[in-house]
């Protein structure tokens, strides 16, 4: 394979290539960061760290089915911020790693997250992420108090309990004012509730049984809100929620991301996923003789053309008899019954498709199209 330059730089950053361990159990010591480090990721950002460890109840992750995602119930770091300044940083900065420093406040106070990114700077990290407790109203003053305390680039990392793009793009953009270097989107969405059919229990330990959920099923609100924040408020983005295949990076990067975070696909599929969607994002730039940076945000003028466009409108979808395997999937989804198979390939109704899309984003070999 060509050589190909995956390198980004996010917000004074640089990196060798944009996918990052996201501050998740894969970061939890050293050990667990030993665990990952072989198999290439851009940087690591530690578990969160904050003034106390945290005492989290037990059990705290729940594996959903199908795997659809988690649900998680765990608080910041077990370890305290002395392990961290001693063993944590420095041993992960030996193994060769940039490290991303995640940090809260637990009080709430900006002068405890200042003085906490003091710390992490002393022992060698490359970047400090300030993250809150799901409510981001006092990130952007926290942000500004650790941007005075040191010389790193400090990132955000938002929570997102309001679903509105005016409520995304003013929290972004009060973060960008008091000085963040980028900006993460975001973190697990809840509360969520699962309880086991059989007992009637919640399995997580809450006191509540609830938990928050990260993985596939949030994928969406990362694509959408990387793109709203690229666009409308112009600070640097990191995509984390739900990224597991290359595929799903290429897409957040297309729409502005200029790194992304991983942590539920490597939770679920083994770390060996860091190696592959590293490697899927290096086929893709040398099949299209590019680096990985030229790709970043080149989706979003699309974007800005649609919106002066307006809503579009398709005909039916045409079939690609050379592709089309017969496998009847688009059959058996199509809620209009305009589908039928006939002689091993796909036929379409025109009179009774509806223009939907759904038999089109079914299909698995990409036999349908508009």
């Amino acid at each position: 394979m060509p050589d190909v330059d995956l390198s980004v730089e996010v917000g004074g950053l640089s990196l060798p290539n944009p996918v990052m361990v996201a501050s998740c159990p894969l970061t939890a010591d050293l050990r667990a960061i030993s665990r990952v480090a072989p198999q290439g990721p851009g940087a690591v950002v530690t578990k969160t760290i904050a003034v106390r460890p945290a005492e989290p109840p037990t059990p705290n992750i729940l594996r959903l089915r199908g795997g659809h995602g988690l649900l998680n119930c765990e608080d910041w770091s077990e370890r305290p911020l002395e392990y961290w300044v001693s063993q944590g940083i420095p041993g992960a900065k030996r193994l060769g790693l940039k490290v991303v420093a995640s940090v809260v406040s637990v009080g709430g106070t900006a002068e405890e997250v200042g003085d906490l990114a003091e710390a992490v700077e002393g022992a060698g990290a490359d970047a400090v992420e300030v993250t809150c407790l799901y409510d981001p109203r006092d990130l952007p003053d926290q942000v500004r108090e650790a941007k005075s305390r040191v010389s790193i680039p400090v990132f955000a990392k938002v929570s997102i309990p309001v679903l509105a793009d005016e409520y995304v793009v003013e929290v972004a953009s009060r973060l960008r004012d008091a000085g963040a270097d980028a900006v993460v989107i975001s973190d697990t969405y809840g509360p969520a509730l699962y309880v086991d059919p059989e007992t009637g229990e919640p399995f997580l330990g809450k006191a509540d049984g609830s938990g928050r959920l990260s993985g596939p099923a949030i994928k969406p609100l990362t694509m959408y809100f990387t793109a709203l924040v690229a666009r409308r408020v112009g600070v640097p983005v990191v995509a984390c929620g739900g990224i597991s295949d290359h595929r799903d990076a290429l897409e957040a990067i297309l729409l502005g991301a200029r790194a992304v975070q991983v942590c539920t696909a490597p939770l679920l599929k083994g770390v060996r996923v860091i190696r592959d969607i590293v490697e899927g994002l290096r086929r893709h730039a040398a099949s299209r003789g590019v680096s990985i940076s030229e790709l970043i945000g080149s989706a979003l003028p699309k974007l800005e053309e649609l919106s002066s466009r307006g809503p579009r409108r398709v005909g039916p979808p045409r079939v690609d008899l050379e592709r089309c395997t017969g496998c009847r999937l688009c059959e058996l989804v199509c809620p209009r019954m305009a589908i039928t198979v006939d002689g091993g390939k796909a036929r379409v109704d025109e009179s009774e498709c509806a223009r939907c899309g759904l038999c089109v984003s079914t299909c698995p070999v990409r036999a349908l199209g508009w």
